[in-house]
């Protein structure tokens, strides 16, 4: 084996392995870090503002998420909600006479004439418009259990935190979704072992874009949001970390709505691949110049690589598939390294079924959530890599809002799905052509790769 195909290998097989084994360290010392969750009551809070981003939302999830908050422990006289609306003027309207706001909830209705960017632009004109001390930005399909508040400000005032993150739990309405009950149980697995495990080992902690609350004068010092980045809780937590602020993981669990259908996950991972990326470009300065450890710095740059795996195993499962008409001569993937990525990701798999079957799912349902995560992630790889090194060349980018319901079959759509048939076929017929010649290993790699674009071309329907 030439140090080509070392090389090859070691971007294949190994690099991806490693950033699961991290994952899965993470989340096994997540395990450990025992959280008190018992609601604990203080007579004297402070004034708490919860900002809520909305645009072309149905009215009954507004109503849901007051009727939510209005059960939240906290007293009522120190807390106010701030809906900012880039609504057009007659569905703000709308909003504001249908929305029964609960009698003891004090809420304002802002509508931004002048829209400076997308999401990130919605947070900071709240924050203008705030007056708590402290400031908490939260979906508006996002759910809190009663107790969420006052716990979550408590480890605030006793671990010195200038912000606190919540663990994302992640729920569908829709119980028909096979995606949805596989990201479900991938959500619950990153939030515990991003978060608390981070924590626990005594890594910076990226704040989040939904459940994570900042104390006024933290958000203050670095002026808030930059409304002109897309991706606000990595931009802003770079900042903040800059500056030597304290973001915590409070293991308090957030109720967060995920994609249950093709389209919106693939908006989702798009938009978050190509905001990851954006803030790599934009503000990987504050993170070498941060005062924090090497290691604290290396975590941090990591976490912004994080889709860089799938577009690693991208091009060079298209490079492989491009080689063969030179007669290249020999197996470039009868590696040992193959071996390590097996067992890498075995012991992932076997840690999503078992959170899966803990959270009640059947072994049925865990496996086909899992699988067809898995292959959908995969088949939008060309599409991660293009978003993804758009986020990294420019700035300025648009925020797609992630779609809820029933999605139907655009032009859009069948383009991203004809493409993904493209690709599927091209690694079909390379990992024919492989076994066909000889080289084994690589055709059954091809082969393996081809079937997450096959399936999706085939049953993304189902999905809709």
């Amino acid at each position: 084996m030439g140090l080509t195909d070392i090389f090859l290998n070691l971007l294949l097989f190994v690099y991806p392995a490693v950033f699961i084994i991290y994952q899965i360290i993470l989340y096994e010392i997540s395990a450990r870090k025992q959280i008190n969750q018992e609601a604990l009551k203080y007579s004297n809070l402070p004034v708490l503002s919860i900002i809520v981003p909305i645009k072309n939302e149905e009215i009954s999830v507004i109503q849901g998420l007051l009727d939510n908050l209005s059960n939240l422990i906290w007293d009522k006289k120190k807390l106010e909600i701030i809906i900012v609306s880039d609504d057009n003027e007659d569905y703000f309207t709308k909003i504001i006479n249908t929305v029964k706001v609960p009698k003891d909830l004090t809420v304002y209705f802002y509508r931004r004439e002048k829209k400076l960017g997308y999401k990130s632009g919605a947070l900071q004109y709240g924050f203008e418009k705030a007056t708590g001390d402290l400031i908490l930005t939260i979906d508006v399909d996002s759910r809190l259990p009663p107790n969420a508040l006052i716990n979550a400000y408590e480890k605030m005032q006793s671990n010195t935190c200038d912000a606190i993150v919540f663990q994302w739990n992640g729920y569908s309405s829709n119980q028909y979704s096979t995606l949805a009950k596989g990201m479900v149980v991938s959500t619950l697995f990153a939030s515990k072992a991003l978060f608390e495990g981070k924590e626990k080992l005594k890594l910076k902690i990226y704040p989040v874009g939904s459940g994570t609350m900042f104390s006024r004068e933290a958000l203050r010092v670095v002026n808030g949001w930059d409304y002109r980045l897309v991706q606000d809780d990595l931009e802003i937590g770079t900042r903040l970390i800059y500056n030597g602020k304290n973001v915590c993981a409070s293991g308090i669990p957030i109720y967060v709505e995920v994609p249950d259908n093709f389209y919106s996950f693939y908006v989702q991972q798009t938009r978050w691949a190509m905001g990851s990326a954006e803030v790599l470009r934009n503000r990987l300065k504050y993170i070498i110049k941060s005062k924090i450890s090497f290691t604290q710095r290396m975590d941090l740059i990591i976490y912004l690589l994080q889709y860089t795996p799938v577009i690693v195993t991208f091009f060079i499962s298209t490079l492989l598939s491009l080689m063969l008409p030179f007669r290249i001569g020999h197996d470039p993937l009868n590696s040992p390294a193959l071996l390590f990525w097996l067992v890498s990701l075995g012991l992932y798999a076997s840690l999503l079924l078992s959170l899966a079957l803990k959270l009640g799912l059947n072994l049925k349902d865990s496996l086909m959530g899992i699988g067809r995560l898995t292959a959908f992630t995969v088949s939008i790889s060309p599409f991660i890599v293009f978003n993804f090194f758009k986020g990294l060349l420019k700035s300025g980018n648009t925020y797609v809002i992630t779609p809820k319901g029933t999605v139907k079959k655009t032009n859009k759509l069948l383009r991203i799905i004809a493409i993904i048939g493209v690709f599927g076929l091209l690694y079909l017929l390379s990992s024919i052509l492989y076994i066909y010649e000889g080289y084994y290993v690589t055709g059954i790699w091809l082969l393996y790769y081809s079937s997450a674009y096959l399936y999706t071309m085939l049953l993304y329907y189902k999905e809709l």
